[in-house]
């Protein structure tokens, strides 16, 4: 059993002292290794050092003082006989902190970092616990096989024609006028309002306010939806700029807020960044998809207005660009990779209001194990050019992602979206380590549309 150290000063500092950019995990002697399970399966191993979760402990076993102990008056129970009697609940809050805030984060830092081809999302194999090294987490992953990429900027491709309706010209204008901001200096004090994003970085406290040094840290982005007023912690936002920060236990992954629960941990919230959605902006949409003009705004918007069988103009453009592209890269997709993928397909699927007309369908499992191996394609080929190209992710970049579901018309652009976390109508922060993979891959998706159709 790891003891916790009664004076843990020595680690704290003051969060008001730290600066805004967020610090990297490294930060924290994290250790990430790699062992080859199989000729696709490979196994991450991720070390939580000592201190890490002695800190951790300790501010845990503080959120157990305030429950009532038979035989001891308020608050007074020993450290020792807490730790007995929630023995299982303080490590499993432990560990579900280090995986939530800590681990995933570290995990996809670290494959964007190291260019890992991940097919599929990291899976958890195990956590084991070491009283001298700390806590350990096992996940496996699989990954494709190097590919040698072809010259595909001079691949030969003809784009989709648009619709030639004096009529969708008209919805295209309209549309600018009525979501475009009323002032042209509306960005100066710009609040947080219902409707943006706003991107946070998130400090573990102990009950003193203060932090371990360096913080345990993480990132996220939040949507702050119409009825936020059901979100105590979006609540928390509204009114607030960028650089503003606050201290909140209201603070959940995934989890619905429960006002009962005093078992909750401290964060020191501070507001990074925000992407407004109230508005069409044309300097992020331009920034985007690297336009240059009024006319070719028109023209790119117009991909999303104009439609041939159901299907818009840019959605017909991406498909052929893939058909072009994994013509002339042709590989096959080992069988137990599809069939994870399908696993999480129907899973998906089965949560849809018309999952059991589809499965009705005879050919049901068999569209769906078709969709399976042409989406692990799509992220293999993706990838590849990713990162041959370097191409690279930052705040920027997810501002412009996250810009496009302001709008169903804007939605029609994403195709990447993440599997993990539900990005069309959230209900709870999404990891920015998570989202960044996603958009990278749709960031070089827009780099190989535009060589393509320019």
């Amino acid at each position: 059993m790891i003891k916790v150290n009664q004076d843990t000063s020595i680690l704290i500092q003051d969060p008001a002292t730290l600066p805004l950019s967020p610090l990297s995990l490294n930060a924290h002697n994290i250790t990430f290794s790699i062992s080859q399970i199989s000729s696709h399966i490979y196994r991450i191993n991720i070390n939580i050092p000592k201190n890490i979760v002695l800190f951790l402990k300790s501010i845990t076993i503080e959120l157990f003082k305030n429950d009532h102990f038979e035989g001891f008056e308020a608050q007074t129970a020993p450290q020792e006989y807490i730790e007995e009697v929630y023995k299982n609940e303080i490590d499993y809050k432990i560990k579900n902190y280090l995986l939530k805030h800590i681990v995933i984060d570290f995990i996809y830092q670290e494959i964007l970092k190291k260019k890992i081809r991940l097919v599929n999302y990291p899976r958890l194999a195990g956590i084991t616990s070491n009283p001298d090294k700390g806590i350990t987490y096992l996940f496996d992953y699989s990954t494709s096989d190097l590919m040698e990429l072809k010259e595909w900027r001079h691949f030969a491709f003809k784009s989709p024609k648009r619709k030639k309706y004096k009529d969708l010209d008209k919805q295209v204008i309209s549309f600018i006028e009525q979501h475009c901001p009323p002032e042209k200096n509306f960005k100066k004090n710009v609040t947080v309002e219902e409707g943006d994003w706003a991107y946070f970085t998130a400090i573990l406290l102990n009950k003193n306010s203060h932090s371990l040094k360096p913080p345990l840290m993480s990132s996220f982005w939040i949507k702050i939806k119409n009825n936020h007023l059901q979100d105590p912690f979006a609540t928390l936002f509204i009114g607030k700029r960028m650089g503003d920060s606050f201290i909140s236990n209201k603070f959940e992954i995934n989890k619905s807020f429960n006002e009962l629960d005093t078992k909750r941990y401290n964060f020191y919230i501070t507001i990074q960044n925000l992407s407004k959605g109230k508005y069409f902006l044309i300097d992020t949409f331009k920034t985007t998809f690297k336009l240059k003009n009024i006319a070719e705004i028109h023209n790119k918007l117009m991909e999303v207005f104009s439609y041939r069988n159901d299907l818009s103009q840019r959605k017909t453009i991406i498909e052929e660009i893939f058909h072009l592209l994994l013509s002339k890269h042709r590989f096959e997709i080992p069988k137990h990779l599809v069939v994870r993928r399908e696993e999480d397909l129907l899973r998906a699927i089965s949560q849809q209001p018309d999952y059991h007309v589809y499965k009705a369908q005879k050919d049901f499992y068999e569209q769906v194990s078709l969709l399976a191996e042409k989406q692990l394609k799509e992220e293999i080929i993706i990838d590849h050019i990713a990162y041959h190209d370097n191409i690279t992710v930052s705040t920027k970049d997810a501002q412009n992602y996250l810009h496009l579901f302001n709008h169903k018309r804007l939605k029609e652009f994403v195709y990447f979206k993440p599997y993990l976390q539900k990005i069309e109508d959230p209900d709870a922060p999404i990891s920015s380590h998570i989202l960044n993979q996603t958009i990278i891959r749709e960031k070089t998706l827009n780099h190989i549309v535009h060589a393509l159709t320019k």
